[in-house]
């Protein structure tokens, strides 16, 4: 559902507006709520990254937590993890200026795959170093990053940090087994 004001809305709004939304171009989306199956892939991705944050300074900030992307749009990933710098740019109020270093999407059955790439596409441009997304219909991982090719990723598979996470290593069976 989208809810739509005839002048483009602003993070102000944004931060009044009830239930879960983001700001995307000025237009106030309203996020239905997802799923347990959703819910469980992702509590999987937090599980994963957590010893990795723990033991390298950074933290993993799970759904509803705001990014700032521009003035008119404000986007929040179902996965985010921040590394020390990220971790001391948090504010204890409002949403973050700060891009996390890797974003994890869980796709769901309501989303379209053109506004997945959208929003992969718009990760990255924020400063993302890695977009994850998740597609537990179909069992993988795409795992995207700058000036890198994609890659799919699955069954026994292990995603790696690359240089944006070095040292980290992720069975794709620990998220989707």
């Amino acid at each position: 559902m989208t809810t739509t004001s005839p002048t483009a809305a602003s993070i102000a709004d944004l931060e009044r507006h009830p239930g879960r939304c983001e700001l995307v171009h000025g237009e106030i989306i309203t996020i239905a709520p997802a799923g347990p199956h959703h819910g469980h892939i992702t509590a999987r991705v937090v599980w994963a990254l957590k010893p990795f944050a723990d033991s390298h300074g950074g933290t993993v900030l799970a759904g509803d937590v705001g990014f700032i992307w521009s003035q008119d749009t404000v986007r929040a990933p179902d996965v985010a993890y921040l590394d020390p710098a990220g971790v001391a740019a948090m504010l204890a109020r409002g949403f973050m200026p700060h891009p996390p270093v890797l974003v994890v999407e869980v796709v769901s059955p309501t989303d379209h795959w053109s506004e997945v790439k959208q929003k992969v596409r718009g990760w990255l441009a924020f400063g993302a170093a890695m977009v994850w997304v998740v597609d537990p219909d179909d069992g993988t991982v795409e795992v995207h990053g700058q000036g890198v090719p994609v890659r799919t990723v699955g069954g026994r598979d292990v995603i790696d940090g690359g240089a944006a996470l070095p040292g980290l290593l992720v069975p794709v069976a620990s998220i989707l087994g």
